[in-house]
């Protein structure tokens, strides 16, 4: 039977599986209810529990002082009732079986109608899927280009000499390309917000004074509270 979430969007579920799937999902509950109703005549141990229930009740009585209760033991009632359980479930598991089969039947009826609206369904997410490709490449191209443009304009801002760098890299499996490109940009020293790179002054080793660089916030900041670098 075909599971109907498989389905693509759009399809319509065919009024005869419709039909069918609600007489089988009824026959379920019915058969839920009658559990519940049989319960205590149902499971393995029901002879031991109506036996504890009798024992429970006869030593409350004789505790309280009262006679030991009357009429039909739980014992009788829950042996009685066994055989109309069994039966009752029995039946309804036998249309929960018939209510499958028709289900089957349906579905097996409405195959070409189905399949028909598949293949429609599968020709029109052709379609969108690649119109949604070709999207996805040009908006990658696009962000390409802006973030390259970004660090142009950057280092010529700077004045500083040379090609400014481009951004070529390719994102690993389970990262993105704008995750990517940000942390490019910041790895060159390239601020897209306010904040994001931070101008510090780090004692020169050996030339003695200072140098100034531009770190990435989370770098710098990282360097200021250690002592290492100071805010320029």
């Amino acid at each position: 039977m075909m599971d109907t979430t498989s389905l693509p969007a759009g399809i319509t579920i065919p009024a005869a599986v419709v039909k069918a799937q609600a007489a089988r999902d009824a026959a379920w509950d019915r058969y839920g209810d009658a559990q519940i109703e049989y319960a205590d005549a149902l499971d393995d141990g029901y002879l031991a529990r109506a036996q504890a229930r009798d024992a429970a009740a006869a030593r409350a009585a004789v505790l309280a002082g009262k006679p030991l209760p009357k009429g039909e033991s739980e014992v009788t009632r829950v042996t009685a009732v066994r055989g109309t359980a069994i039966g009752v479930i029995e039946a309804l598991e036998a249309q929960i079986r018939a209510a499958d089969a028709a289900v089957h039947r349906a579905w097996a009826e409405s195959l070409p109608e189905v399949r028909g609206q598949v293949v429609a369904a599968l020709k029109a997410s052709e379609e969108a899927c690649h119109e949604t490709e070709a999207a996805y490449r040009r908006a990658r191209g696009n962000f390409r280009t802006a973030v390259s443009a970004l660090a142009a304009v950057d280092h010529m801002q700077r004045g500083r000499t040379g090609n400014p760098p481009g951004f070529t890299s390719t994102p690993d499996r389970d990262q993105s390309l704008v995750s990517l490109g940000r942390d490019w940009l910041l790895s060159n020293a390239v601020s897209v917000e306010p904040g994001d790179v931070i101008k510090v002054r780090i004692p020169a080793v050996n030339a003695g004074g200072y140098i100034t660089r531009e770190l990435p916030a989370e770098t710098a900041e990282k360097l200021i509270s250690a002592g290492v670098a100071e805010r320029a």
